[in-house]
């Protein structure tokens, strides 16, 4: 089910923008060599990449082969407030980024069988309780378009206390230890303004939100 909300436009935004592949073929001869084969599948792409001035290059990279995942900015319209999860990220602990714990939106991977709708209910009520009726599809984003192939499909989703199932939290049998983090619209803000909050699919849908304070009568 999909919330039909209007939606504020911005016209003449992109206006004159367009995408041509008038180049033709600009890469040949791709060979795929396995490097590593485990949580994530690392392999790295050899190819011919011409460029446009015709000069043709022997070129390698490492590409980190992910399936999609879904997020959902989930909004409880009862307490008038976002609701987020903060847990331990390994590789932000791992760059030295405080102590590693991370807020963002409730997020995961999308199981083998379920859709992107179906994937972001399950996570936002594994995360964060919430039973999730209706979603509002947001846009997809590539994460990290030089080093994984991981697309995240965004959605909104206005819940209430009535339709709190559960604590949330994660689950145990993945291991997950997630509390809940309740922010206002002005508290979101201010932590994406202030960086608190760099998590790059959260900032794409907060500042969607920003745009978009009706959806959520605000």
């Amino acid at each position: 089910m999909f919330y039909n909300w209007p939606v504020r436009s911005r016209p003449g935004y992109f206006k004159g923008f367009s995408m041509t592949n008038d180049q033709g073929d600009r890469i040949s001869n791709l060979a795929k060599t396995t490097l590593h084969d485990g949580w994530s599948r690392l392999v790295d792409y050899s190819f011919d990449y011409r460029f446009s001035d015709g000069r043709v290059v022997k070129r390698s990279w490492e590409v980190s082969e992910r399936p999609a995942a879904s997020s959902v900015l989930v909004f409880d319209r009862s307490a008038g407030k976002f609701v987020l999860v903060r847990q331990f990220r390994v590789p932000v602990y791992a760059m030295g980024e405080g102590d590693g714990f991370f807020v963002e939106a409730a997020a995961g991977l999308i199981d083998e069988g379920e859709t992107p709708e179906e994937a972001a209910i399950r996570e936002a009520r594994e995360e964060t309780g919430y039973h999730v009726e209706e979603l509002l599809p947001l846009r997809s984003i590539i994460s990290a378009p030089g080093l994984m192939t991981e697309k995240v499909h965004c959605y909104a989703a206005i819940v209430d206390e009535t339709m709190r199932v559960g604590s949330g939290g994660g689950l145990d049998e993945e291991h997950e230890d997630i509390e809940l983090v309740f922010l206002s619209f002005d508290e979101a803000m201010a932590m994406v303004e202030n960086g608190a909050l760099s998590d790059a699919k959260t900032v794409v849908m907060l500042q969607w939100a920003a745009l978009n304070r009706h959806v959520f009568g605000l």
